[in-house]
């Protein structure tokens, strides 16, 4: 069922010229249908000639022709795929530039709104005091959309730089999920925490992944029903570190699974329920994990909730004690 799910995805061709912002006609897949019909045609139509003529010259002319066609078509398939990854750089570069030029006027915004508040406060009266809020609350937003776009700039160009260093895992969890007790409390969730004993410590960025788990957890307890419940787990699995982040939520429907971790991409029942996302966290959280060399999975039943877990090789030296 899923391999014939995966095949129809991968042969959508409207779906893929739309995705790539080409014609149908310019769609890789369409073009290596088509590049297979014409090399398949012409071997049957070269056979079918030449089964009753011995003669070397219509040999030579037919094949030439042959080789031809493929090469033609070929010339076209490639240089399609050229304009498909010229348009795919200059975006990735447009968006590198853009968050960049938006990082300097966004600090000033914070720095002027925090300054009002800090300074000014006694000038103020209430309604201007919640008006400021909301501009802080506001900008802190699009300052995380920034750093958001400028990451998957970064994944797209391979420049995405990830520091090497020890990490205890079940300190930065425990981090996490108490940043994240606000939120749970705003949205009427509970986050149960079960970390086993000794959990042995890790190599990687220990930003980038606080982020993933972040990421997971906030998803949890947004998706999560009312009055829901969400419990992080991180527990030793041989020779790796496993964290998990299960929900009692609305569960992402089986025919959308295979995009869940896409750029851009939400479920419809989470675009439904109009919680805030941009559909960048989770391609953001699996290449990190990904490209420090740990793996990410995740099982989901709709409407009944989400298990994401992810997964990291114990540092060597803790492995042996």
């Amino acid at each position: 069922m899923k391999l014939a799910r995966r095949l129809a995805n991968e042969f959508n061709i409207k779906k893929q010229a739309e995705n790539l912002g080409v014609s149908v006609w310019q769609a890789p897949s369409l073009m290596f249908i088509m590049m297979g019909v014409v090399s398949i045609s012409s071997m049957l139509i070269l056979y079918y000639l030449l089964r009753d003529n011995r003669s070397v010259e219509t040999l030579v002319v037919t094949e030439a022709l042959t080789v031809a066609i493929i090469f033609a078509l070929g010339s076209v398939v490639i240089r399609n795929f050229e304009v498909v990854a010229q348009a795919n750089k200059m975006k990735s570069e447009f968006v590198s530039i853009a968050s960049h030029q938006l990082k300097t006027p966004l600090s000033k915004v914070s720095w002027a709104a925090e300054l009002l508040l800090l300074k000014h406060r006694e000038g103020l009266n209430e309604e201007q005091e919640k008006i400021i809020s909301r501009i802080v609350s506001a900008n802190d937003e699009m300052s995380r959309l920034v750093k958001d776009l400028l990451d998957v700039a970064r994944i797209d160009q391979g420049n995405l730089f990830l520091a090497n260093e020890k990490i205890e895992l079940d300190k930065l969890v425990e981090e996490v999920v108490a940043n994240n007790k606000d939120l749970a409390k705003k949205f009427g969730a509970k986050i149960n925490v079960i970390i086993d004993k000794e959990i042995p410590s890790i190599t990687g960025d220990k930003r980038r992944i606080a982020i993933v788990i972040e990421n997971l957890i906030s998803n949890a307890i947004k998706y999560a029903d009312r009055d829901g419940f969400v419990e992080v787990t991180l527990r030793k699995e041989k020779n790796k570190v496993v964290c998990c982040v299960k929900d009692n939520g609305v569960g992402i429907p089986e025919d959308q699974q295979d995009n869940i971790f896409e750029k851009f991409f939400r479920s419809e029942n989470a675009v439904k329920l109009r919680t805030s996302g941009t559909g960048l966290g989770l391609y953001i959280a699996k290449n990190t994990i990904d490209q420090s060399g740990g793996d990410m999975w995740f099982k989901s039943i709709e409407h009944v909730g989400s298990l994401f877990c992810f997964s990291f090789p114990i540092n060597k030296k803790d492995a042996q004690r």
